[in-house]
């Protein structure tokens, strides 16, 4: 493919269309982890738990197929995570 065969706009509009399908997924992931919480909240469980944690980056890294290598997605994973871990914090449990 040469870069006159690449239309730019085509490829970003992708892209626009691909973030709008990450951004329902991570709010869907967003909703179960919030019940996953309530559970360990009414149970005096940990939100951390690095165990399950290890478990979830060891599947990310056997379903990646490329071509993003799986040290940037364990990046982009840890932040997820992150993000997830806060959702399970008892203000932010309140506040849904």
């Amino acid at each position: 493919m040469t870069p006159m065969d690449v239309d730019l706009n085509q490829l970003r509009t992708q892209i626009d269309s691909i973030d709008e399908k990450l951004v329902a997924l991570l709010n869907e992931r967003a909703y179960c982890v919030l019940e996953i919480g309530r559970y360990k909240q009414q149970n005096q469980r940990e939100v951390y738990e690095p165990q399950r944690e290890a478990l979830v980056m060891a599947n990310v890294a056997h379903c990646n197929h490329g071509p993003l290598p799986v040290e940037e997605l364990a990046t982009i994973y840890t932040a997820i995570l992150a993000a997830m871990r806060r959702l399970q914090s008892p203000d932010m449990l309140e506040r849904s």
